[in-house]
Parts: structure tokens; C-alpha cells; sequence
């Protein structure tokens, strides 16, 4: 596979770490995609409620979904080289789609994190409703890449041992 400068700079940090990274991708896609639906939820909420309860909620929630965001991204990217190889040359294009995806998503939620403390700082209502929507087309563009995923597991074979290992035979 050919990586770019970054990539194996990342994967040498991967080298390092005394964990495996790439194992906790299906743990933390189901916080991904929850909390900040549950967010969303607060946050709708929050907008017709006079008290900052579910405001601060709503932010916590997202941030920390966002978190979650950021961790399935990585341990999608630690888990790649390991998986893409064992796909069918359909399965590897929808990996690439997955991961050229998953890539966006985890700069629309990075830029969409900062906007969220600016608007919890800055206190304006116009600010709160745009970042409601923006969270909306975040957990939109989220529920379509778990979508992809779901595919490349269940119809392409990914990460799953006894479908790939038939495949080698």
C-alpha cells in the first residue's frame, strides 16, 4: 500500500503504543454515532427551553461524541492495512470511499467542535441554531458513512476472521 508522509508517521506512532488501537474501531463507531444523535436530541430541546440544562447537555454529550468521532477515525485508520488486503477488489473501492469519508467527517466534527465551544462562549442565539444544523449534517453524513461500514462488514467480509480466511483459501 502506498501511505503518505503523515500516514506513516502515524502508523510508526502506532508501533509504539502499547495498546491495539485498530481492535476498539466497533466499540467506539457506537459511541460515535450516539452520543451525538443524543446530543441533537438535547440540543433541539434546548432551543425551546428557557433553562441552559439541556444546553449544557447537548454540549457535553456532542463533545465527547465527537471524541469518539475522532477515535473511530484513528482506529479505522490503524485497522486498514490489515483489512483492505483480505477485500475483493470491489470491497477494497468501498473501503477507499469509507475511508476518504471517514476523513471528512472527522474534520466536519473537528471544525464543528470549535464552532460548538465558540458558541458556548459567545452565548448568541444565531449561533446556537447554526450549530444545531451544522450537528444535524454532522450526524447525517455519520449515520450515511456507518451505512458504508456496515456494507464493507456484512457484504464484503471486513474485519470479519472466517469470511476473509475463506478467501485465502
Amino acid at each position: 500500500m502506498d501511505y503518505s508522509g503523515w500516514e506513516m508517521k502515524f502508523y510508526e506512532i502506532l508501533e509504539i503504543l502499547p495498546i491495539d488501537l485498530a481492535s476498539y474501531h466497533p466499540f467506539a463507531i457506537h459511541f460515535a454515532l450516539s452520543l451525538p444523535i443524543v446530543a441533537i436530541l438535547f440540543q433541539w430541546v434546548s432551543l425551546l427551553s428557557p433553562t441552559k440544562g439541556f444546553q449544557n447537555a447537548a454540549s457535553m454529550l456532542f463533545l465527547i461524541g465527537a471524541f469518539f468521532v475522532i477515535v473511530a477515525f484513528l482506529s479505522g485508520k490503524a485497522a486498514a492495512p490489515d483489512v483492505k488486503p483480505l477485500l475483493s477488489i470491489a470491497g477494497q473501492n468501498h473501503f477507499d470511499t469509507h475511508k476518504e469519508i471517514g476523513t471528512y467527517i472527522a474534520l466536519f466534527y473537528a471544525l464543528l467542535m470549535v464552532v460548538k465551544l465558540i458558541s458556548v462562549l459567545v452565548k448568541k442565539d444565531w449561533l446556537r441554531y447554526l450549530t444545531t444544523v451544522m450537528m444535524v449534517m454532522a450526524v447525517l453524513g455519520l449515520l450515511y458513512q456507518v451505512k458504508l461500514g456496515h456494507e464493507l462488514v456484512f457484504e464484503h467480509g471486513a474485519g470479519v476472521e472466517g469470511y476473509q480466511s475463506n478467501l485465502l483459501r
